[in-house]
C-alpha cells in the first residue's frame, strides 16, 4: 500500500471516529467514564480530567459531560466540588449491614417462608437500566419471589441484579434461597440507596402474590445496593398497606 493510500484509510478512520462522536449523547460518555473507573484507570479518591478536557477528547460538547458527569454525581460515583474539580468518591472496604426479612420475622417469634416465582436473565426497563448504569443492550437476572411470615404472604420482591458484578448467581440458585441472602454470602456491598412510597397492586405479579385485588394500594420499598463504585442489585419490594416498619435508632 502506498503511503497516499495509508494517509486516506488514516484519515478516512479519523474522519469516521469523530462523526461518531458528535452524536455522541450523554449515557454514552457515562458509560466510558464508569468503564475507566471500574478499570481502576482512575482508582478512588483520583481527580479526573475536567469537563473540558474530556470533551476535547471525546468530540462532544461540554454540556454532554456535564449531563454525565452530574448522573454520576448523583449516583454517587464522583463528587463534584467547585473549584476543586471531580474527584472519584471513595467507599469504605466493609460489608454492608443489612436488616433481612428472616431475621426480622424470627424476632418477632414467626416462622420464615421464601418461594421463587420466576427468574430468567432480561432486560430491565428504562428507570432500571438507568439506575443500574447500565450500557446500551445490557441484560440483568431478573428475580421475582414471595416472602411469608408463618406461612402467609409477608411481601413480594421484584429483583434485578448484574451478575457481572455477583457471579455466580443464577435461576437454579434463587430457587434455594433469595437473591438477598446469597449476596449477603458471596458480595461485601459497602453503600446502599433506599426509597418508600406508596404504589398501586398490579394483576401480573403483586396482587396474586399478596392476595390482594388489583390497584389496591401497597407500600413500595426500593434499594439499590451497591459494591463501591458498581451498582449490584435493585431490588423492589411490596408490602400490603397495613404494614409497619419498626427499628431501633
Amino acid at each position: 500500500m502506498s503511503h497516499h493510500s495509508q494517509g486516506f484509510a488514516s484519515a478516512s478512520a479519523v474522519l469516521s471516529i469523530n462523526s461518531k462522536r458528535k452524536g455522541m449523547t450523554w449515557q454514552a460518555v457515562q458509560d466510558i467514564v464508569l468503564e475507566r473507573i471500574q478499570d481502576g484507570i482512575w482508582p478512588e479518591g483520583e481527580l479526573i480530567p475536567t469537563e473540558c478536557d474530556l470533551a476535547a477528547e471525546l468530540g462532544c460538547a461540554r454540556a454532554t459531560v456535564n449531563r454525565a458527569m452530574q448522573a454520576l454525581a448523583e449516583s454517587g460515583v464522583v463528587e463534584r466540588r467547585r473549584k476543586v474539580g471531580t474527584r472519584v468518591a471513595r467507599h469504605p472496604r466493609v460489608q454492608l449491614v443489612r436488616s433481612l426479612l428472616r431475621r426480622e420475622l424470627e424476632a418477632a417469634g414467626q416462622e420464615y417462608g421464601y418461594r421463587l416465582v420466576f427468574a430468567s436473565e432480561a432486560t430491565p426497563p428504562a428507570d432500571v437500566a438507568q439506575a443500574m448504569l447500565l450500557r446500551s443492550g445490557e441484560e440483568l437476572l431478573l428475580g421475582r419471589a414471595i416472602f411469608f411470615a408463618d406461612g402467609v404472604p409477608y411481601c413480594c420482591e421484584e429483583r434485578w441484579t448484574n451478575t457481572f458484578a455477583a457471579p455466580g448467581l443464577t435461576p437454579d440458585v434463587l430457587a434455594e434461597m433469595s437473591a438477598c441472602e446469597w449476596l449477603v454470602g458471596n458480595v461485601p456491598l459497602n453503600r446502599a440507596s433506599l426509597s418508600i412510597g406508596v404504589d398501586t397492586a398490579d394483576g401480573e405479579f403483586i396482587s396474586p402474590s399478596l392476595n390482594l385485588t388489583e390497584n389496591d394500594p401497597v407500600l413500595h420499598l426500593e434499594r439499590v445496593e451497591w459494591l463501591n463504585n458498581m451498582p449490584v442489585s435493585l431490588s423492589r419490594r411490596y408490602f400490603p398497606r397495613d404494614h409497619r416498619f419498626q427499628g431501633q435508632l
